[in-house]
Formats: C-alpha cells, sequence, structure tokens
C-alpha cells in the first residue's frame, strides 16, 4: 500500500483557510463544493481535483475533508519582444520577484539585467562594466536573486562565476570564473541561484554537484560565511521559500542512472522528498529547468518534455500539469506577491503572467 504524505499541521491548514477565503466565495466554486458534497467521495488519497479552471486539494482526517483550492494557470498579460531596445528581452532566463514586487530578468541575449514592475515597465537596467562587442555577446548570464540589503548576485555560465552587484548596479565581486583575483574554488559551473530564509545567496554548482550558501558583507559583497552541501546530481536552478526555509532543487540527471528530478530540502539542508519519479504523485519529468516554492509548501517546475509545461507538485498530494500551451523552452520562474506566477518564455523572448492563488512569502 502506498505511503500517503503526512498531513499538514493545524495551523497550516488554518492559515491556507485565510489565504483562500475569498476564493471559496465565488459562485462557482460553492456550486462545485456542493456537488463534491453529493457525490460523496473518499479523497483520503490526496489527489487533486480539477473543474471550472481550478483545483482543490483534498486532505481528510478525523472523518473531516479540508479543502484547499488552487486555480489552474491561465494566461493575464505578457511583456517584451525580441530586440535590444529598453523594453526588449532576447532569450530571457533568470527572473526573481522582491517582496515589494519588482522583477529582475536576466535578458540574456542582451547580456543585461532588466528591472520591471509586474507589468513590465523598466525601472532599471544594469550591465556588467565589460558586456560590451564580443564580450557582451560571450557572457550568457543564467540566473538571478536580489537579497533583503539589495545586493543582486549574478551567475554566469560561460565564465562560470557569480556576479555580485550593488542595489545601483554597481560591480562589487566575482566568485568563481578565471579573472584575475577571482576565487576558483568557489565555484566551478555556478547555474541557479535564490536567496535563502537566512537571507543568504545559495548557488547551485553543477559541476561540483553542490549547493553552496554565501553570507555577503551588504557594503562591500564579500564573502562572510560559506556552507556546502553536497550529494546532488548535476543541481541546476534552485529555489528557496522565506517564510518556511525549505529549499527546492531541480537535477539535470546523470547517464549514469540518476534521473531528473526535484529534491527537497528541510532547513537543515535534509532531503525531505524527491518528486518528479514516480508517476503515482504526479506527472514524471522529463528536464527540469526554473522551480519556485509557494508559501503553501507546493512545488512549480519548468519541465521541457514532449511539451514545454509548469507543473505543481502538492505539499501534501500529487502533482499535476499547471500550464501546458503557448511556452517555449521555458526557464526561470517566479511567483509575485498578488499570486500570480511570471514565466521566463525563451524562445518567445517574453515573461508571460499566470493566474495562481499562492503568496510568495
Amino acid at each position: 500500500m502506498q505511503n500517503l504524505p503526512a498531513l499538514p499541521p493545524t495551523g497550516v491548514r488554518r492559515t491556507w483557510r485565510k489565504v483562500l477565503e475569498s476564493a471559496y466565495q465565488s459562485p462557482s466554486n460553492r456550486r462545485w463544493q456542493e456537488e463534491e458534497r453529493e457525490t460523496d467521495q473518499d479523497v483520503s488519497s490526496h489527489e487533486p481535483k480539477r473543474g471550472q479552471g481550478l483545483a482543490l486539494v483534498g486532505v481528510k482526517e478525523e472523518g473531516e475533508t479540508s479543502w484547499f483550492l488552487l486555480r489552474e494557470g491561465h494566461s493575464i498579460h505578457q511583456f517584451g519582444k525580441q530586440g535590444s531596445g529598453r523594453a526588449d528581452l532576447t532569450l530571457p532566463s533568470g527572473i526573481y520577484c522582491t517582496p515589494h514586487g519588482q522583477l529582475f530578468i536576466v535578458d540574456c541575449g542582451n547580456a543585461r539585467i532588466q528591472v520591471t514592475d509586474p507589468r513590465g515597465n523598466v525601472l532599471q537596467q544594469i550591465r556588467s562594466p565589460n558586456s560590451e562587442g564580443l564580450a557582451r555577446r560571450c557572457r550568457n548570464f543564467f540566473d538571478i536573486a536580489v537579497n533583503g540589503k539589495g545586493l543582486i548576485a549574478l551567475s554566469c555560465a560561460a565564465e562560470r562565476s557569480l556576479l555580485v552587484f550593488s542595489r545601483h548596479g554597481r560591480l562589487l565581486q566575482t566568485f568563481g570564473g578565471s579573472g584575475v583575483g577571482s576565487a576558483k574554488e568557489e565555484l566551478e559551473a555556478p547555474r541557479g541561484v535564490t536567496v535563502t530564509q537566512l537571507d543568504e545567496f545559495l548557488v547551485a554548482d553543477i559541476r561540483k554537484g553542490t549547493l553552496i550558501a554565501l553570507k555577503l558583507d551588504h557594503k562591500t559583497g564579500s564573502r562572510l560565511e560559506r556552507t556546502v552541501v553536497t550529494g546532488f546530481h548535476r543541481p541546476y536552478w534552485v529555489a528557496a521559500c522565506v517564510s518556511s526555509g525549505m529549499v527546492a532543487v531541480s537535477e539535470r540527471g546523470t547517464e549514469t542512472g540518476f534521473v531528473p528530478c526535484i529534491k527537497v530540502l528541510e532547513p537543515g539542508w535534509s532531503t525531505v522528498r524527491v518528486l518528479g519519479v514516480c508517476s503515482a504523485m504526479g506527472p514524471v519529468l522529463r528536464s527540469p529547468w526554473g522551480v519556485c516554492i509557494d508559501s503553501m509548501g507546493n512545488i512549480l517546475v519548468a519541465d521541457w518534455g514532449e511539451t514545454h509545461r509548469v507543473l505543481v507538485y502538492s505539499a501534501y498530494g500529487t502533482g499535476w500539469t499547471l500550464v501546458t500551451q503557448g511556452l517555449s523552452s521555458p526557464r526561470g520562474l517566479t511567483l509575485l506577491p498578488e499570486g500570480h506566477l511570471a514565466v521566463c518564455d525563451s524562445m518567445n523572448h517574453c515573461v508571460k503572467v499566470y493566474q495562481y492563488i499562492g503568496n510568495q512569502h
């Protein structure tokens, strides 16, 4: 018999009800709940139920079913087009949303960072000091994150380095790489980067098979502390939930038998779940890219399978497909404060925003 995931704590269930209370009041949702009660289905299997563009996750405890609602993704709007103009994007890659709703977008093809509001209005542009001409075309910026002090971390796949900028766009430090003054022992092939509950930058090193947590001085960007977490198989993208401290890592897998998956870690770095490898618990991953975590512990991931899609793996149940159409090489994902999901649709050279109920923090 298949083991069921642990039930969420009572306090968590109460928080979910409060967050989603307004969604329950809609006429269509009330009709749906009435239909579910009439059928009296046993939902102890925790499988999500769909309808009316929504997905219900049911948790049964002591004979009472608690319903938690997530809205299936539908497109709200998009911004950006291929080009090098002020509001253009070419092959956007990583994306990060601050608690205030500012989006930091890796504009890979233009070797710059675009800072926008959720509607795509450009607020700031940041370039590396040597990002002109041939050097600009070879930068291959990958992912980005911004900590609570305003430091900006940008990973560069081509130079195998992590660049740290001030909030004003001044380059402060370079970790990894082969340049003069760089510390190669720090990083060998950095890819995904995020910010942890402790306001440290967490970097996935695909070559070393590690996660590296960096505590930096908020003025100079210099390293104060470093924590290395080992035991990963080609870690690619990484995300953290600031409220819970949980971390999600997408792994590319290897030719020696390790399959692509998402590993979920608790704040002490122990792996507590492995997602995307068992069809009984949701879609099987083919080629996972960007990943993020909502405040309820659900994991969202961009996957390049037969179709390019965005998947959700429930914190206390099975997974399902959130977005199935209109994406071409989706890379970075991030959740906006109002509960929307922003996706870097790389080959369409834009950022697409979808409806999603859930909060980043």
